[in-house]
């Protein structure tokens, strides 16, 4: 890495970021801004660059996507400029991590592939890194491709690329991705369900994870070791391994990591009924989290620390946790908003960034072309730039072959003139379009298995066949004579141009020009050509797809319709009961929460009514579930027919229900309540099995709250259950109240 032009303090300053790059993120981004200001200073571009990277791949690990993708496409317009292919690749390839981290799997992807086709210049290049070949680079890309569709849980894609990847790497000596695609590929065992093979990728990946102190790697290892082991019921190795992850990262500061740790091993420690010492690890990783403001942890933490502390009879901490859980519910909710603004505009902004950087790079681009045109390229230039605005806003290939044909006219003298397509199911080229000595011919079409034809040479080799002796030259290209390089009329043809039309790689079809004279082509009219096909290959290919548009559109409306009709009867689902057709404890837990909101905000007065069949279990019992849904049908419909407005009911579980009542006193509910026991009694449900009386009664508690900081919903409901409860002491089949403080 050493620049014999540069200062020996700048080479050590160059020399210690490369070092220290994994170690310290604060230090990090500090030495890197130096490094920076350092190489700008000596006018080191190369340096910039480096430094630029750098500080990108921190902000990505940091998960500050819009400073990273700054940093990063300044690394690449540096790296363009001095024709170092290494850090464009590495630029590129953070870039389709930033994508990968915000669940963008198709930009993702893209930055791959790009990436990949950069790579083909690697050889060529003035590399940062002078001791690295690009088969290292390759790998780390197969291996990131491989990681999107771990996490989209496509396997078997995902094992053929990590499989890429270690075949690379197997002869590098896991130089590139320090082991983590053998990690990778453990991991994915592991979720089959394969510990062995597991256990076989992971052991070595550790040993390539250690030789190169890549500490986070170190700590997944370990961790997945930790779980299989559980699996394996070998208790003493899982806890070890969970031990050493802990300790590893202890160095870093990598705190997603420390947390999903701490909540494996303590699964694990309640797994083997070490129950107070799982109790103390959730103690420490809620600490960790709240410490970070992590709610969404935070929560999931308290759920399992609730179920711990349940299991332990310890009633005290179980309400403490439950106390945290709701005050962290809060929390996230207010999070939940911002992160999602804040990833609106990270997207918006990224957009933006990577446009700028198109624009950019398409600027330098067509300066690059206009250094190196033909002058006389140039004098034509507005033949081809006027045909392809007008080929390319035309969908009628017989209308774009035309005016494709009069322009060649234009700037060159062809006898024949002809446009084949490639037809991929049929393995043929198609010609379409053929003026033969300016007469037009009909349509024929050559296998593409035909070693003779030089339209079948150029397409599958990709590449222009320019011929200016058909006598002498033919067989340069292929092996046997063909018929077609004479005419009707007996015209030997002697000049001939075969340009593929293709786009990013997939085959179009095949552009020709030919003339019974030698020589006939010069090379401005072959560059001519080429510049043509790239027109003529878009808008066919804008043609050929737009007669299917109409087709495709309509099935897209029609699935459209379907989509929007299913998920309209999935949210029915998810929020309404199967058996009585009413909002079910979903529906209710949403709505409640709203409303207690909306109340605390106003400091309004809420009421709600629990209430449940009296003796149900024997009416189930004796008279059959049939006839208990149906009872539940009927108790259902009545309380539907009487919801008053803003009022909401849903049922509860079981035979129990629920009533929601919106600015509404206890007098209110009270009365609200007794009319509706009052008009189940008319329904006149025969119960001969009920202690309480010869028809179906049902039994109401009821709460009244004015919301605030210091009381929580749960109470709420909780006050509402006691009052049903003391309902049912006092004889069932009433209702009573309770004012809820």
């Amino acid at each position: 890495m050493e620049n014999k032009y540069t200062s020996s303090k700048l080479n050590g300053m160059l020399d210690k970021l490369e070092k220290d790059k994994y170690i310290n993120i604060q230090e990090t981004i500090e030495l890197g801004l130096k490094v920076y200001s350092a190489s700008s200073e000596e006018n080191y571009e190369k340096g910039m660059a480096f430094a630029l990277l750098c500080i990108g791949r921190v902000y990505l690990n940091l998960s500050k996507y819009e400073e990273a993708m700054i940093y990063l496409f300044d690394s690449i317009k540096l790296s363009d400029k001095n024709d170092m292919c290494d850090l464009q690749l590495l630029a590129y390839i953070n870039i389709g991590n930033i994508y990968f981290d915000i669940e963008q799997d198709e930009k993702s992807l893209e930055y791959y592939n790009s990436a990949e086709k950069i790579a083909k210049t690697f050889d060529n290049s003035e590399n940062h890194y002078k001791n690295r070949c690009v088969e290292s680079y390759i790998a780390i890309i197969y291996n990131n491709i491989g990681e999107i569709y771990r996490i989209l849980k496509c396997y078997e894609d995902a094992i053929s690329y990590y499989n890429l990847s270690v075949n690379i790497e197997s002869k590098l000596n896991y130089q590139a991705t320090f082991g983590m695609v053998l990690t990778n590929l453990g991991h994915i065992q592991y979720q089959l369900g394969n510990y062995e093979s597991a256990l076989e990728y992971l052991n070595k990946s550790i040993f390539f994870l250690l030789e190169y102190d890549y500490k986070i790697g170190i700590a997944e290892a370990y961790g997945i070791l930790a779980l299989i082991y559980e699996k394996k019921s070998k208790y003493l190795e899982c806890e070890k391994y969970f031990l050493k992850a802990l300790d590893t990262l202890s160095d870093i500061d990598y705190i997603y990591s420390r947390i999903d740790l701490l909540l494996d091993f303590s699964s694990f420690l309640d797994h083997i009924e070490k129950r107070s010492e799982a109790i103390a690890k959730l103690d420490e990783v809620y600490s960790i989290s709240i410490k970070n403001k992590l709610y969404a942890k935070t929560m999931e933490i308290c759920k399992r620390a609730i179920a711990l502390y349940e299991r332990a009879n310890d009633t005290y901490n179980a309400n403490r946790y439950y106390k945290y859980h709701f005050e962290n519910e809060e929390k996230l909710e207010s999070i939940k908003l911002k992160n999602r603004v804040r990833s609106l505009k990270t997207k918006i902004q990224l957009d933006s960034l990577e446009e700028e950087n198109k624009r950019i790079l398409e600027k330098s681009e067509i300066l690059r072309r206009k250094a190196d045109d033909l002058k006389e390229i140039i004098k034509n230039i507005s033949i081809i730039g006027e045909l392809g605005e007008k080929i390319t806003t035309t969908l009628e290939l017989g209308h774009i072959y035309e005016m494709l044909h009069h322009t060649i006219q234009n700037f060159m003298y062809a006898n024949d003139f002809g446009i084949a397509l490639y037809n991929d199911k049929k393995r043929t080229i198609e010609y379409q379009y053929l003026i033969e000595n300016n007469v037009r011919n009909d349509m024929h079409e050559v296998s593409f298995n035909n070693e003779a034809s030089l339209a079948v040479k150029c397409l599958k080799e990709n590449r222009i066949i320019v011929i200016n002796d058909m006598n002498n030259e033919y067989l340069n290209y292929v092996d046997t004579l063909n018929y077609s390089t004479s005419n009707k009329e007996n015209y030997e043809l002697k000049s001939a141009i075969y340009c593929p039309l293709t786009i990013d790689n997939n085959l179009i079809g095949v552009i020709t020009a030919q003339a019974y004279k030698k020589n006939s082509f010069t090379m401005i009219a072959v560059e001519m050509m080429k510049a043509l096909s790239s027109y003529a290959a878009i808008a066919i290919n804008n043609a050929i797809k737009s007669k299917n548009l109409i087709v495709e559109v309509e099935q897209r409306r029609k699935v459209q319709i379907q989509l929007q009709d299913t998920n309209k009867k999935l949210v029915y689902l998810s929020e309404n009961d199967g058996l009585t057709g009413i909002p079910n404890r979903r529906k209710f837990d949403s709505f409640i929460l709203e409303e207690w909101n909306k109340a605390k905000e106003n400091k309004s007065i809420i009421s709600i009514i629990i209430f449940d069949i009296d003796c149900f279990k024997q009416y189930n019992d004796n008279y059959g579930h049939i006839y208990g849904d149906s009872c539940l049908i009927k108790i259902s419909k009545e309380l539907s027919k009487s919801l008053v407005k803003g009022y909401f009911a849903a049922r509860y579980g079981g035979d129990e229900f629920v009533i929601v009542l919106p600015h509404t006193s206890l007098n209110e509910a009270k009365r609200y309540g007794e009319n509706f026991r009052l008009n189940v009694q008319k329904l006149s449900l025969v119960h001969k099995f009920s202690k309480v009386s010869d028809i179906v009664t049902v039994t109401l508690g009821v709460s009244s709250a004015i919301p605030s900081n210091e009381s929580t919903i749960i109470e709420f409901i909780r006050e509402a259950d006691f009052a049903l409860y003391e309902a049912k002491n006092k004889g069932r089949n009433q209702i009573v109240h309770f004012n809820f403080k």
